[in-house]
């Protein structure tokens, strides 16, 4: 007749096999989490890419764009000078 493991045991091994289950579905989480976030990367960089070729010959997207970016300039982007480089012909700082 078989004998019956100690249950004891038998517990801390399903807490162990538990424990590395965990870690290695924490590890796949991170890993799509990082493939996600660089998947978003790429696009808000595709994204900015259009907008940036197209700037220069679409007057409607001028607007939009000198309506909407100067909320997100920092004054580390004012030092750069960017809203001149999309801007030349503007000789001061976003309104």
């Amino acid at each position: 007749m078989p004998a019956h493991p100690d249950p004891l045991a038998r517990l801390e091994e399903l807490v162990r096999k538990k424990a590395q289950l965990e870690a290695r579905m924490q590890a796949i989480n991170a890993r799509q989490q990082e493939i996600d976030r660089k998947n978003d990367d790429r696009i808000t960089w595709l994204l900015g890419s259009l907008v940036y070729e197209r700037l220069r010959d679409n007057p409607a997207l001028q607007d939009f764009v000198r309506r909407e970016l100067p909320s997100r300039l920092t004054e580390r982007d004012g030092k750069r000078g960017l809203w001149q480089r999309l801007f030349p012909e503007d000789t001061g700082e976003p309104s």
